[in-house]
């Protein structure tokens, strides 16, 4: 038998420009890690509590509302998780409105609370054999007659907070490949291409990658078969559906189901009704309404589910979402990074590559544990949900129920 498995992988990129430009780099630079020469402070980390659960699913919930909006009909893919990393780091280095924007896009929590509590969220999230979750950032500086005079305060921020490689770069074509490398590195080679090149104002660069990988906690007990696909645009596209039965979820617009992974994380998948779009039901909902709808599960019912395999390849560049949710000054040129350096700088690029499959690959550990799992007796049930039209799904942190990964399914690519 054949064991389910879902792997997501994510990067999402910040290029700091300046503002007065610079000049090329000496020919004898070269990329070196700067790490080493930060000395490590201790740092205590938050629990998430109800505020900073709050703050994360309201950003999760419009950063998606949002990219939805901007591209009605198409497959979409974000990691709020990501994105959240860079721009919380970011955060550690602005000051006056920028920051205040910032601050208040990711939840209203100012940014040395929101530091401690990304912390421990990070470094509690469950990875085991199973359910693996890895998650790195790295900021790189221009070297210029030197290194770009990046201020201690917020190196030490990146690095003691983040887990934050640092390292002095000439942003040349052998950075792009080293750049490229460590990307595909922290992120299992399924993003082995993050950047083609560095612009001329470039001066710095913030990256996080992660990667998720995980088991069904009940597998699949039978191979796909054949199913018709209604796509956005009307037509009919064969798909390959996988069939089990899962917790039920209900809400006035919209039912769907909860399949749980292995050690800690979870597949949600939300199905409008009424010939609603992803999309229009998105616009429809709130933060705390989609949450409700995930906590459904607390009273259980089951479901026959139908779950289409699928592949994605997304990138998407998330300014003018961002700016959709009053993050502006940032761009500009009133841009306030004084807090990164002297030098007057904004942020000229924030782009996001993901990649998500859902097939059938098995492995002898994923074999051992459907016979264990196949013993449990098949609840009752009076329910269907076959995702046969466009749908939303999100991976779930369990503990936390927070999103990692959101996207809608519009086509299935495989």
């Amino acid at each position: 038998m054949k064991h389910q498995k879902l792997t997501a992988f994510s990067a999402a990129l910040t290029l700091l420009v300046s503002m007065t430009g610079c000049t090329g780099p000496t020919a004898a630079a070269k990329t070196v890690a700067l790490t080493q020469n930060l000395k490590a402070e201790q740092v205590q980390g938050l629990d998430p509590d109800a505020q900073f659960l709050s703050g994360q699913n309201a950003f999760a919930f419009t950063l998606m509302q949002n990219a939805a909006k901007d591209a009605p009909g198409s497959n979409i893919l974000i990691s709020p998780f990501s994105l959240m990393q860079v721009l919380a780091l970011t955060a550690n280095g602005a000051g006056g409105e920028t920051r205040a924007e910032i601050e208040q896009m990711l939840g209203g929590i100012p940014a040395d609370t929101l530091n401690k509590y990304l912390y421990s969220y990070r470094t509690n999230m469950p990875d085991t054999e199973k359910a693996r979750f890895h998650t790195a950032n790295s900021v790189w500086l221009r070297e210029e007659k030197g290194t770009f005079p990046a201020k201690e305060t917020f190196l030490h921020a990146a690095s003691d907070y983040y887990g934050a490689e640092i390292y002095s770069s000439p942003f040349d074509n052998k950075a792009v490949e080293i750049v490229n490398k460590w990307c595909s590195d922290n992120t299992a080679g399924m993003i082995p291409k993050l950047i083609d090149a560095f612009s001329e104002e470039s001066v710095m660069m913030l990256i996080n990658a992660v990667i998720f990988d995980a088991k069904w906690e009940s597998p699949y007990e039978n191979e796909p078969s054949k199913h018709q696909f209604r796509t956005a645009s009307g037509q009919e596209k064969e798909c390959s559906m996988m069939y089990s039965q899962e917790l039920y979820l209900e809400d006035e617009a919209a039912e769907g189901f909860w399949k749980p992974y292995a050690d800690g994380y979870a597949f949600a998948a939300i199905l409008p009704k009424n010939d609603l779009s992803p999309e229009e039901y998105l616009a429809q909902q709130t933060p705390d309404s989609l949450n409700a709808l995930l906590h459904d599960i607390e009273q259980p019912e089951y479901a026959n589910t139908g779950l289409p395999q699928f592949k994605l390849e997304y990138t998407t560049n998330l300014i003018p979402i961002l700016k959709e949710m009053n993050m502006n000054s940032a761009f500009g040129g009133n841009a306030d990074f004084s807090g990164i350096a002297d030098s007057q700088l904004n942020i000229g690029t924030i782009m996001q590559k993901a990649v998500i499959e859902v097939n059938t690959e098995g492995t002898k550990a994923a074999a051992a544990t459907v016979e264990v799992l196949d013993s449990a007796l098949a609840p009752e049930t009076e329910h269907e949900v076959i995702l046969d039209r466009p749908f939303l799904y999100m991976i779930v942190d369990t503990d936390t129920m927070l999103p990692i990964f959101t996207g809608i399914l519009n086509t299935p690519e495989s």
